[in-house]
């Protein structure tokens, strides 16, 4: 490998990843686009797990060489060569030193705030993230949306809703949660490494993250209402909820509980059969009288890996074109990328992976437009 390949090391707390709790992590990228970034846990000077993300085409020798780095020594494992691909090695190498160091330097932290700092917001403001149809990216953007917003030094809290499919517990790597009650509510999780977004998610209730749900109406709604009403939020200045999508019960519900109180952001994709759908959800807005801050496009456009050029595999300006028919804010276009799916399915937020993107801008820009103008009404 040369030297102009650089390692990149800790770019993101250890607590997230696909091994929670890491001991070292690098991420390396290469000619081409191509990607590796390990995660290592290790017990005195033996690894003891280790993981991997990549974008690769030589998943299966680096899924390889992940298995076999277990059980050896630091040294033992620096030695490796062959028939492993160059990329994935300099990435292990630097996993290991990231590890050491870590090893060394290893201290509890403790984050202590000015009591300014927790004055409660003059208004909270709370945004559900919608869409006519599933399959749009909707929960990728509440997330990546919340993170843009905890950047800005705002107070966030991102609340999952939708039942049967709630995906922020994977998305955040935030699996076998236990829901906790005290005297003042159910109590979210704090990602004190992220920003100290505060989350909570139906999904946390399911004992496997496979679980069918197969609750009936009464208990969806009764759900919904202790995870709208009875969280313990701290004072936050944003609230996310991200929605099931289309227009039936459980929005409907959703948008019964929050009544008055929130603003709908719309999630669609460029096709046709999209924007239909998000026109429902337009009028379901209008029908319950909630303000619309704005739309996003997602899916835009595919953004090549190798020479970075995005390609509008749909038909493209769907989300746009919708926003003026109906004069909403349009709040931006965001393109396919294969490294969102990685991110996504690590556990590791994009815009917080690969800061300074041009994804990660345009989700820092449609923070900023957010937190600067105010919904429209319908």
């Amino acid at each position: 490998m040369g030297n102009e390949l650089e390692i990149e090391t800790k770019v993101i707390p250890l607590n997230f990843g696909p091994l929670r709790g890491a001991d070292g992590n690098a991420r390396l990228q290469g000619e081409g686009g191509a990607m590796v970034e390990f995660w290592l846990r290790a017990k005195e000077t033996k690894i003891v797990e280790a993981s991997f993300i990549s974008g690769s085409e030589e998943l299966e020798k680096i899924a390889a060489l992940a298995k076999k780095v277990v059980g050896l020594s630091l040294e033992e494992a620096k030695q490796l060569e062959g028939e492993y691909p160059a990329l994935a090695l300099e990435a292990l190498k630097g996993a290991i030193s990231n590890l050491e160091v870590n090893l060394l330097q290893r201290e509890k932290r403790t984050i202590k705030l000015d009591p300014e700092e927790v004055k409660a917001p003059k208004e909270r403001r709370t945004l559900m993230v919608m869409s006519g149809k599933g399959g749009v990216g909707k929960s990728t953007v509440a997330v990546n949306l919340a993170i843009s917003l905890a950047k800005q030094g705002l107070r966030v809290g991102l609340v999952d809703v939708d039942i049967h499919g709630p995906s922020i517990p994977t998305m955040l790597n935030l699996p076998n949660i236990t829901v906790m009650q005290a005297a003042d509510g159910i109590q979210p999780v704090i990602l004190g490494d992220l920003y100290n977004i505060e989350v909570m998610s139906l999904g946390f209730l399911l004992e496997k993250a496979d679980d069918p749900v197969v609750w009936r109406g009464p208990l969806k709604n009764t759900l919904i209402s202790q995870f709208l009403n009875e969280v313990a939020w701290g004072p936050l200045d944003y609230l996310i909820v991200d929605l099931p999508p289309g227009t039936g019960d459980e929005p409907l519900s959703v948008a019964q509980q929050l009544s008055g109180k929130a603003e709908g952001i719309l999630v669609t994709t460029p096709q046709a059969v999209a924007t239909v759908d998000v026109a429902r959800s337009i009028n379901f807005c209008r029908q319950m009288k909630i303000p619309v801050a704005g739309i996003v496009e997602n899916m835009a456009g595919f953004v090549c890996p190798q020479c970075h050029t995005t390609t509008a595999i749909f038909r493209s300006g769907g989300g746009r074109a919708l926003a003026d028919k109906y004069h909403i804010p349009f709040l931006g276009s965001i393109p396919i990328d294969p490294l969102m799916g990685l991110a996504g399915d690590g556990g590791i937020p994009f815009v917080q992976r690969f800061e300074g993107s041009p994804i990660a801008n345009t989700y820092l820009g449609i923070a900023k437009t957010l937190n600067e103008t105010r919904s429209v009404e319908l």
